[in-house]
């Protein structure tokens, strides 16, 4: 059975390696560093996600927009 993909959307390298370090085991994690590259790659893969964890204070767009 495949893993169900998580996106992780957060500016800070280190929260995004903290996660996949504990999510890797059990999902197919996907990262990017700001909610401009996130939309990008929704807009194309939209129900490949079963969740999506994001920042709310990150540069460019925040996680409430």
């Amino acid at each position: 059975m495949d893993k169900q993909k998580i996106l992780i959307v957060d500016d800070s390298e280190m929260n995004r390696a903290l996660l996949i370090d504990i999510l890797e085991d059990q999902y197919d994690v996907v990262e990017v560093d700001n909610g401009v590259d996130a939309i990008a790659l929704l807009s194309k893969h939209r129900t490949e996600f079963s969740l999506l964890l994001l920042d709310i204070m990150m540069p460019k767009m925040d996680g409430f927009e």
